[in-house]
């Protein structure tokens, strides 16, 4: 990152869920907890892009949540703009909230379906007061061209409108406090492909015209490659690699990762499969493994991987890594 403050930086967040039993100790009852996000560290600058990739369940949305305080963090820090964010200062938390935007995975699920698409954004603007309530209206207009919709699409509710045009209502929304940081959940996972590639392009033509800092998240490695810059690698609730897109995907540090995108689909006919790496099924997080977390399932794995210690990111090149040895 740049020697000047991060627009967002995570420090060693941590979150965890209670899924099972009665939490009485004196009588011989604990409750089961999975630590959905364990010890995250990740920062973004202004304008720049992070996509961040695993596979279902690693707390990649779970992250996403905790940033904006929609899921209450267990410790750790999350600043945005130099400003530490927690519940208590709600300045803070407003300030955030009302900069940082989200665009969640499912179009339909997201707005509410007995209003509509026009009066969805002119709640935004009027919540925000980011215009005079005489020019609401006019800004909707502008909102839904800047997305590719038209004006009329105001008057339509989200049953009425295509998957696309309902994730495009999603971006508008998103678009209309004037946000300095959008983050995208699996925002095209439930679209057409054809649809996809549109909606992809819209967020990267946004990204770059408006100077938008995007956190990306999602599980397919050639759409963040396509869109940022910047790539996180999670797995089991800890980024296990961070680095350049370019520079993961041309030389990939931890077994992990190399594993990732060694089973990316290759189109060629005439190029051999690549040899599977990763043995067994991923550990329960409900009772994760000593030592490094990636362990069990790793070709090169020794002693040291499961003696306790879990390797935390050091610097490797243009980037980050968790392992205890290079490769």
């Amino acid at each position: 990152m740049s020697a000047a403050t991060p627009l967002l930086a995570v420090s060693d967040l941590r979150v965890s869920y209670r899924v099972a039993g009665l939490d009485l100790p004196a009588l011989g009852f604990k409750a089961r907890h999975v630590q959905a996000v364990n010890g995250v560290s990740l920062a973004i600058d202004a304008g720049d892009t992070l996509g961040i990739v695993g596979e279902s369940g690693c707390g990649k949305s779970t992250l996403a949540r905790a940033i904006l305080g929609l899921t209450q963090v267990e410790s750790g820090e999350v600043r945005y703009d130099g400003a530490l964010i927690t519940p208590r200062e709600r300045l803070s938390l407003a300030r955030l909230r009302g900069q940082v935007a989200m665009i969640f995975q499912d179009p339909y699920a997201s707005l509410n379906p007995r209003m509509p698409v026009g009066e969805a954004l002119a709640e935004v603007l009027r919540v925000h007061r980011k215009v005079e309530p005489q020019a609401i209206e006019a800004r909707v207009a502008d909102l839904l061209r800047l997305v590719g919709l038209s004006p009329q699409m105001a008057q339509r509710r989200p049953h009425q409108l295509s998957g696309g045009q309902c994730q495009r209502a999603g971006i508008a929304r998103a678009l209309a406090i004037e946000p300095r940081l959008i983050i995208a959940d699996e925002c095209v996972a439930a679209l057409d492909v054809s649809i996809q590639a549109q909606i992809l392009n819209l967020l990267l033509e946004l990204q770059q015209s408006m100077k938008l800092a995007l956190i990306f998240i999602s599980h397919d490695l050639g759409v963040v490659r396509h869109l940022c810059r910047r790539i996180a690698i999670m797995y089991l609730g800890q980024v296990v690699e961070e680095g350049l897109t370019e520079e993961v995907f041309a030389a990939p540090r931890h077994p992990y990762t190399r594993a990732l995108l060694a089973a990316v689909p290759d189109t060629n006919p005439d190029h051999q499969l690549a040899p599977q790496t990763l043995r067994g099924d991923p550990p329960s997080p409900l009772d994760l493994p000593t030592g490094c977390a990636f362990h069990p399932r790793c070709p090169h794995c020794e002693d040291i991987c499961a003696s306790g210690t879990r390797p935390t990111l050091r610097a490797a090149r243009m980037g980050q890594v968790a392992c205890h040895f290079d490769f």
